[in-house]
């Protein structure tokens, strides 16, 4: 049961809330996270009071995600989508009190609007508005929304059983995606276009589908996957990204996603400070990994994928990145604040063309390590080396 201070923790979503606790269900369990890593990060949050007395009820519930991210092996931060890659590592759990901005208000169709036991996960893509209506026992951090070329697609979370039971918590429903216009400020089923439905099994009756997240690439869709069996260990570097054709789906052609990419032990995105970076207007992803290079430090690996073929290639040159800020507003009830946030971009080179993304996903632990050491001043990992 959430407490009426968790309640009224209800901050308007960039694309993609509570990312740490999304982080935890994520589909990529990389290695690396040790128990031993455990005890020193757990450690570390329990002196916090010592350091600096900055801890809120949301950052407790912040730290209970976290530890369920660690015990699962998993980081993989996903930061919003097209113009909207928030430095959310320099605000983690430093959520803001108070009712969540207002919808802007829909121009068409009959809102479903939220009646007893309905809550709704709140939007802002694109400077605008949006909400998604819900039952009461829906887990919101799992409410997905993205801009594409034909609207925003969105995926409602499916309801669930056993969350007692981590091994055994699973959904009774398939994840579905549906379409719906840009502009029109409700997401729910009744005005919307339903474009694709997972499967809710793979493989057998125990063994199911797992939607992760959801990004918007122009034309396409971007979405991370994987399958899980009840009561067994997550089988760590299995996570997929597949992609959908949107047009296609608005069109109501018969749609096949299409794998992008799959991780396995001989790829990852877990080291130094490894990174994904989607680039909508190109409709590229640029990967960059990371890999121990025997000498106490690691080497570089990139390459681009190109969405619409799938084909990728091999960039030769130094991939850099740069922390850059951005004017932003916190919420507050009626009362919007004007603020700063922190984001990276990655610079690179493409046939002497220079380039440069903003990084939508920050998932190798060095990312973490330095938010770490910024926020309370202590190392975590055996040799870190605060930077950026």
């Amino acid at each position: 049961m959430r407490s009426g201070d968790e309640e009224k923790d209800n901050v308007v979503m960039t694309g993609a809330k509570d990312w740490y606790t999304k982080a935890g269900r994520s589909p990529f369990a990389e290695d690396g996270f040790t128990p031993e890593l455990m005890a020193r990060i757990e450690a570390a949050a329990g002196s916090k009071g010592e350091a600096k007395s900055k801890f809120r009820s949301g950052k407790n519930l912040g730290l209970t995600c976290l530890a369920a991210l660690m015990v699962l092996g998993v980081l993989i931060w996903p930061l919003g989508g097209k113009g909207n890659v928030a430095g959310q590592l320099s605000s983690l759990w430093e959520k803001t009190t108070g009712a969540a901005v207002q919808p802007t208000p829909s121009p068409s169709a009959a809102s479903q609007g939220l009646g007893l036991n309905m809550s709704s996960a709140e939007f802002e893509i694109g400077g605008l508005k949006y909400y998604m209506p819900m039952p009461l026992d829906r887990n919101k951090s799992r409410a997905f929304a993205v801009e594409t070329s034909a609207g925003i697609v969105w995926s409602p979370p499916p309801p669930m059983v056993d969350y007692m039971k981590p091994k055994y918590t699973h959904n009774t429903e398939p994840y579905t995606l549906y379409l719906t216009p840009k502009g029109h400020s409700e997401l729910s089923a009744a005005t919307a276009k339903r474009i694709y439905t997972f499967p809710l099994y793979a493989g057998g009756a125990q063994t199911y589908f797992d939607l992760g997240y959801i990004y918007g690439a122009g034309d396409y869709l971007l979405f991370s996957h994987s399958t899980y069996t009840l009561g067994a260990e997550r089988v760590p570097n299995t996570g997929k990204f597949s992609i959908i054709d949107i047009r296609k789906a608005e069109a109501g052609e018969l749609i096949v996603p299409r794998e992008l990419l799959a991780f396995d032990s001989s790829f990852t995105l877990s080291l130094y400070y490894s990174f994904m970076a989607i680039d909508p207007d190109r409709e590229e992803v640029l990967l960059v990994n990371y890999t121990e290079d025997g000498k106490d430090g690691y080497t570089q690996h990139s390459k681009l994928l190109d969405i619409a073929t799938g084909k990728s290639q091999v960039l030769t040159g130094t991939i850099t990145m740069e922390k850059k800020e951005r004017p932003a507003k916190i919420h507050n009830s009626a009362i919007a604040m004007d603020t700063h946030e922190d984001y990276f971009v990655a610079h690179y080179e493409v046939k002497g063309e220079e380039r440069t993304v903003a990084i939508n996903i920050r998932s190798g632990q060095q990312w973490f390590y330095d938010w770490w050491y910024k926020e309370y001043g202590q190392k975590i990992e055996p040799s870190a080396t605060p930077s950026k």
